[in-house]
């Protein structure tokens, strides 16, 4: 056991660990985003580590990792979980987002944690009086799960050299194994309480006699930026506008 716990730090700590190459290609405002967001809006994130390129190049996309926004949720829902959430987080914790993290679980950070990365914002349509109650009610009630030691062994796989893999097949990789990656990549969790509430992420599938949701396990975070249930919010930081010079005049 302790080779093993051993050996999934390792691999966990290889997986996370940032490459020199990432560029953030807009700055973010934290308090235009904390002005503009809405629980149950999902963030995002083109990731700066290992696993997030691996996923991106799986996916060809550019979203690694999904988080919701939950605001001040946790902190209505209340409990041991709030307390320590205002503990840590103080003030930020009326702004937290919820995610499923590799090393630790299921989770809320702060909204700041990823200002340094390169974010988009996917806001839910057509939610019906009470859907987002029963969406945070089915996020928060993940909190504190953890991974199965086998999830962790199986990302070891990723580190086959995918090219030699046909492009038609590489999504698959993505479920081969002794369990999947939903976890990994979040985006599942967050599917998961969208489907409890009516919402779903991309078009039900025709097969078995009738159109069928597709599973949670084979949403990625690319789905919410295609889902036309979805809908894409760009920010950019305030800038003064350009004086127009007199030989434009439009008078």
């Amino acid at each position: 056991m302790l080779l093993q716990d051993s050996l999934s730090r390792a691999l966990v700590g290889y997986l996370t660990g940032t490459v020199s190459s990432y560029q953030r290609r807009v700055p973010n405002d934290p308090a235009q985003l904390r002005a503009a967001l809405r629980p149950g809006d999902v963030i995002l994130v083109e990731g700066d580590s290992r696993i997030s390129q691996i996923i991106m190049y799986l996916t060809q996309s550019s979203w690694s990792h999904a988080t919701m926004y939950i605001g001040d949720a946790l902190l209505r829902w209340g409990g041991p979980e709030a307390d320590r959430a205002l503990d840590r987080y103080g003030a930020e914790a009326a702004h937290l987002l919820m995610e499923s993290d590799l090393k630790e679980g299921v989770r809320v950070v702060p909204l700041d944690l990823y200002l340094d990365c390169n974010l988009r914002v996917c806001r839910p349509l057509g939610l019906r009086a009470g859907a987002m109650d029963r969406v945070m009610m089915e996020m928060l009630s993940h909190l504190g799960v953890r991974y199965d030691q086998r999830n962790i062994f199986d990302l070891a796989r990723y580190l086959f050299p995918f090219h030699l893999v046909p492009r038609r097949f590489r999504p698959r990789s993505l479920y081969l194994g002794s369990s999947t990656s939903r976890e990994v990549i979040c985006s599942a969790l967050i599917a998961k309480a969208f489907y409890r509430a009516g919402i779903t992420i991309q078009p039900p599938l025709g097969e078995g006699g009738g159109p069928q949701a597709r599973h949670p396990s084979y949403i990625m975070p690319r789905d919410f930026d295609l889902s036309a249930n979805f809908q894409i919010l760009k920010f950019q930081p305030q800038r003064p506008l350009l004086e127009t010079p007199a030989a434009w005049d439009l008078t």
